[in-house]
Parts: C-alpha cells; sequence; structure tokens
C-alpha cells in the first residue's frame, strides 16, 4: 500500500498525489495589513487565530483574528519582545513569554481585552510555557541558576512547583490527561527524552541516542513525537509514550524538522530540505512515503494544523516577486502566483476571470495567465526572447505584448486562448507603453526612433504601417480617453515631464505646468477628470484636474510618495501605490476628500495595482520581505492503493 496525500493543490507543484480543486485558492494569505508574524496558534474551539505581529509603526504584540486573518486586533501591550503564544483550554486567556518587566517571564492576557498579568516575577528566563489540560497550572521552563528546571505555576500566580530538576530541562509538554509530562532533559549532543509524573513516581527515559528533541504528545496520549540526530542529520521520530522501541517517520537525505500531529493524530506535517529548500512535508503518523506540500522560494516556519485538519497554517517569507489578490474593502490577501521565480505587471481580463502577467519561470521573460480565482498558470509566449507588458483587448480575446524577438523591442499580439503570436511592428528603435483604443481596433505604444527620440505612435491592431503622433522628443506613457478620441501621456525633459493630451489627429497640448515632473495619469471612468502624481524632491503627491487641464488641485499633501493611480471602475475611488508606512503598499482613497486606507503593509509593491472589473478587488504585485501568516489548504488525506 502506498499512502498518497490528496492536496488543493492549485498553483503549485507538489510531488505525489496532486488534485486541482477548481476555484480554490492555492494559498491564502491570512495576516496582510499588520507587519512581521510568527506563532501562529488556533483557538481551542477553533474560531480564533492568535500570532505575534512586529508593526511597521514599531513593538511586537499578540494579536487575534478570526480564523480566516478578518478582525484583528490588539490583544497584549505592545513591547520590545514577547512570543509563543498559547491558548488556555477554556480559550478565555493566553500565556505568553515577555521581557516587559524582566529579562523573560511568563505572562497571561485575557482574550476578550484586558490587562496583562505578570505570572512569573523572579530573576532569569522564563519560557516554552503549556497550559494543563485542566488549566489550573502553566508548564514552563525557568533557567535561573545556569541550568534549566522544568516548574508549574498556577496561572494568577504565587510559588511554583518544581517537576524537573538537577538537569538541563529544556522543554516539557502535558500528556493530554494530564497525569504526565513529557520532558527533554539535556542541552545539545546529550539531549533526551524522558517522562515525569509530578509530585513523585520514577522518571522513565524513553531515548538514549542524544540530542533528540520532543516536539508534541500525539492526540491520543500514546507517542512522543521529536526529532533526532542519530543518523547524522534530523530526521522525525515516534516512540511510545509508555517506552519501548523508537519508530523513524522520516528518512530523507537532508534535515527535518518541526513535525505536527493533524487533529486527528493519523497525519504529520513537517519542515523538510529534502527537496533542496525549506517545504512543508506531510507523512502518514503511521509511517508511509512523505508527500511534499509546497515548492516555492519561499521560507516556511511556525507550521501548526487548521483546528479542522483541511489545512497548515503556517508563517512564510518570500523574496521572489508574486501576484497577488487584495479585497477592496476588506479581508486578506491571497496569493496568485507561486514559483522559484518571479511573476509581475499584472493585468486584469476585461471580463474578470483572468490575468496576465510576466513571468520568467520557464527560464525566459514570457507572458502567461492564470484564473483569478486560481488554477494552473498558462503560457502564452515561448520565445527565448524578452516578452512584457501584456495587455488585454476590449473584448478579452487577444493580448498586445512587447518583444525583442529578433533584437529589438516591438509590439506582438497573440491570442488569449494561445496560438502563434504576430508581429505588428518592426520599426528600429525599442517600443514600449501599449494600450489598446477603447474600440480595439488600435494599439499606441511609445517608440525610440530617429536619434532616439522617444515619442507615441500608434498601430492597427489587426496589422499595417505604424504611424508616429507625437514629435516632441521625449514623449511616454500614453493613455485612450474612454470615448476613444483622445490620449494622454508624459512629455517633456528627462526629470521635467509634464502631462499632455491630444485628440486624435490632433496637436498635443500642456496640461500641467508643476514645478517636478508627473508620469502615470489615469482617465476618470467618465473621462471628465484626470488623476496625476506630482513627484520631487524624494516624494510625491496626487493631483486632479479636467480633462481640459483646468482646475488642478492637489488631493494628498506633504509628499509621502503617493503614485500609479487607478480608478475603480465605478469612479468612486483611487488604488495608488503609496510610501506612507515606509515600504511600496497598495491604498485605495477617496479622490473627494483625499482620505486613505492603506491596505497591504510591510510589503513591497513595485506596480500600479489594477482593479477587477466588478470593482470588489485589486491584482498587484509584491515582492514581501516580511513574515506572512499563509494557509495551503489540504483537501484531503486519503490512502490510495
Amino acid at each position: 500500500m502506498r499512502a498518497t496525500v490528496i492536496l488543493d493543490c492549485v498553483g503549485l507543484v507538489f510531488a505525489v498525489g496532486c488534485r486541482n480543486s477548481a476555484g480554490a485558492p492555492q494559498r491564502v494569505l491570512l495576516t496582510p495589513g499588520v507587519g512581521d508574524y510568527h506563532d501562529a496558534t488556533y483557538s481551542p474551539d477553533g474560531t480564533r487565530l492568535a500570532f505575534t505581529a512586529d508593526k511597521w509603526d514599531g513593538g511586537r504584540a499578540i494579536w487575534i483574528s478570526a480564523t480566516d486573518g478578518s478582525g484583528a486586533r490588539e490583544a497584549s501591550p505592545r513591547i520590545s519582545y514577547l512570543e509563543d503564544p498559547r491558548w488556555s483550554p477554556d480559550g478565555l486567556q493566553i500565556a505568553y513569554s515577555s521581557d516587559a518587566a524582566a529579562p523573560l517571564d511568563i505572562w497571561v492576557v485575557p482574550t476578550a481585552g484586558g490587562d496583562a498579568r505578570q505570572v512569573t516575577n523572579v530573576p532569569g528566563l522564563e519560557v516554552n510555557q503549556r497550559w494543563s489540560p485542566d488549566g489550573k497550572r502553566i508548564l514552563y521552563s525557568a533557567n535561573r541558576r545556569g541550568n534549566w528546571d522544568l516548574l508549574a505555576v498556577a496561572p494568577e500566580g504565587g510559588l511554583p512547583d518544581t517537576i524537573a530538576a538537577e538537569e538541563a530541562n529544556e522543554f516539557g509538554l502535558w500528556t493530554p490527561d494530564g497525569n504526565r509530562v513529557v520532558v527533554n532533559q539535556g542541552i545539545g549532543e546529550k539531549a533526551t527524552i524522558w517522562v515525569v509524573t509530578p509530585g513523585g513516581g520514577v522518571p522513565t527515559q524513553l531515548t538514549t541516542e542524544g540530542r533528540e528533541n520532543v516536539v508534541a504528545v500525539s492526540p491520543d496520549g500514546k507517542e512522543v513525537l521529536y526529532t533526532s540526530n542519530r543518523t547524522g542529520k534530523s530526521d522525525v521520530w515516534v516512540v511510545p509514550i509508555d517506552g519501548g522501541t523508537p519508530r523513524q517517520l522520516t528518512r530523507e537525505v537532508r534535515d527535518d524538522w518541526e513535525p505536527t500531529y493533524s487533529p486527528d493524530g493519523r497525519w504529520v506535517a513537517y519542515l523538510s530540505e529534502a527537496g533542496g529548500q525549506q517545504d512543508v512535508w506531510v507523512v502518514p503518523a503511521a509511517g508511509g512515503q512523505p508527500t511534499r506540500v509546497t515548492n516555492d522560494a519561499g521560507t516556511e516556519v511556525d507550521l501548526t494544523w487548521t483546528p479542522d485538519g483541511t489545512g497548515l497554517t503556517f508563517s512564510y517569507t518570500e523574496a521572489v516577486q508574486q501576484i497577488f489578490v487584495q479585497p477592496a474593502d476588506s479581508g486578506p490577501a491571497r496569493q496568485l502566483t507561486t514559483g522559484s521565480k518571479p511573476a509581475w505587471d499584472p493585468q486584469v481580463s476585461p471580463d474578470g476571470q483572468w490575468v496576465a502577467y510576466t513571468s520568467n519561470q520557464a527560464g525566459s521573460d514570457d507572458v502567461w495567465i492564470i484564473a483569478l480565482a486560481g488554477g494552473e498558470p498558462r503560457r502564452l509566449t515561448t520565445s527565448e526572447a524578452h516578452d512584457n507588458t501584456p495587455r488585454w483587448s476590449p473584448d478579452g480575446a487577444r493580448i498586445a505584448y512587447v518583444s525583442n524577438l529578433g533584437g529589438e523591442f516591438n509590439v506582438w499580439v497573440v491570442a488569449a486562448a494561445g496560438g502563434e503570436p504576430t508581429q505588428l511592428t518592426s520599426l528600429v528603435g525599442d517600443e514600449f507603453d501599449v494600450a489598446w483604443s477603447p474600440d480595439g481596433g488600435t494599439i499606441a505604444f511609445s517608440a525610440a526612433f530617429e536619434s532616439n527620440d522617444r515619442d507615441v505612435w500608434s498601430v492597427p491592431s489587426g496589422g499595417g504601417t505604424p504611424t508616429r503622433l507625437t514629435r516632441l522628443g521625449l514623449a511616454v506613457n500614453p493613455r485612450w480617453s474612454p470615448d476613444g478620441r483622445s490620449l494622454i501621456f508624459n512629455a517633456g525633459k528627462q526629470g521635467e515631464l509634464q502631462l499632455y493630451g491630444m485628440a486624435i489627429g490632433g496637436t498635443p497640448r500642456q496640461l500641467t505646468r508643476v514645478s517636478g515632473w508627473t508620469f502615470w495619469g489615469a482617465w476618470s471612468p467618465d473621462g471628465r477628470q484626470i488623476a496625476v502624481p506630482v513627484l520631487s524632491g524624494g516624494g510625491g503627491d496626487l493631483a486632479l484636474l479636467n480633462a481640459d487641464g483646468t482646475d488642478f488641485r492637489t488631493i494628498t499633501h506633504d509628499k509621502p510618495w503617493d503614485d500609479s493611480p487607478a480608478w475603480s471602475p465605478d469612479g468612486s475611488r483611487l488604488a495608488v501605490r503609496t510610501r506612507r508606512a515606509g515600504n511600496w503598499d497598495v491604498a485605495v482613497l477617496d479622490p473627494g476628500t483625499g482620505e486613505m486606507r492603506i491596505l497591504t503593509l510591510a510589503q513591497n509593491n513595485d506596480q500600479a495595482p489594477v482593479w477587477t472589473p466588478d470593482g470588489k478587488a485589486l491584482v498587484y504585485q509584491s515582492a514581501d520581505f516580511s513574515h506572512k501568516l499563509v494557509t495551503v489548504r489540504v483537501a484531503g488525506l486519503l490512502t490510495a492503493p
């Protein structure tokens, strides 16, 4: 019999046992807007999630949210350091270790709100707190005399009981019945696992090989899960809690660590470098073939199961740029693309079903599409050249892009359903900034031509002779008006670009005369207004003006660097990039009041966000260097012949 984990592997590459569930997200981002996250732990009733977060404006605190990440709120004082939140069995309190009053002490805070209470208050370090099953005691490790002792104290405080002493007792866990404690005794290469009975009894040694670290007791209380280096590397093992022969669960060529039981005890998830990088794996608790769950360039830590056993939650960081979908009103972001190579420049199809983007996942820059709901991406261009800047035709049937196939960048078109691309231009000079006319008949672009002058051009989308529309020396970023009768673009000198407009077939006219420069102009859906960033002095504000250039006014102030405006489909909001929180983040603002709400704190979004056609979400790219909490859903844990 071969044990196979059947996983919801939308958009991910799994080693074995993959099954695609159409429309299901491959990775749900639980905490997009609070900071750097760790230590995820679910409440006993499975309705809430607690975690630690370092906010961008300083300080670490415990936060509590719903299991989907919504409604997150601070539950503890914000201080320099705290770790390892642990729910009481009744879900009314959380114990944690903190340096609020001493090097590290045990504290307890009510989960419904209220003041934190210091439980231990002696010189030294108190860490690794664990509630007894009845909630009457908190087990913890204390280093007060140069050695680690295992103690237990009432959650109200008071004199602690000694559970294990005279040895280095770094960590302990209650058995599910609360009658015994499994102890990790010793340090480094001499660490072994013992079972002790609080209040008396002869300790039982379960392992003897050295550097064996207890991690969990099985839900039925019959086995102890631990890691061991007895084979020369770290593997996952189990041993009967009443003593017996240890059993090796993983036998990879690289280290495995941080194992955790599924709620029903049938599966063990763990972290492993077996695939050449740190990823999440799952193995049957009874033994069998391990299955790889993640395969990407990120780093996963703090692994735990969702309460229903259908997903794995972990803290994740990835420096590779990927595409995300963020609800415009509230809720967690959803990571759409994965992999070891970056994805950028997302564009949503007119029907809102697909996202086109650029990625070098296959070794060269190519145009890809992926369902907005999630799924396997599909590669549309396959040349060895650089194919990028995909833009959907208004009917969603074609995608225009630029490619340097043949030596210089020219405009190409490919059917969204796939097929052989068609080259539309062959000018001697690189071309960028492609934009479809609203009727789909023409594509505007900027091109370097004749002594490297860059101007705005157009070409019939079905093929034909390109037409030069401007002769300004430097004109870029053309954008069609909603009625297709005019264009706006940026022109002038490098570093002094202003916003220009022109009727098709007419003469360019300067619309702005600002100190600094402008870029990324955006028409309102009704064509009456233009949003444009005004950039200077290392920052930028957003401005609005009428389509004819009148009534210029700034709507954000103090140059926090706001740019890349994009109107919502109904014209009621603007999505922007902003650096108000220190990194490039996505925000929405009211164009009438300038009031802004940041959606994606602690990320690094390098290009303009784009709206979905229904106005409910924003699609953006992010290279995020902070840890986020994410859940990968497991559709089923099945045994196949």
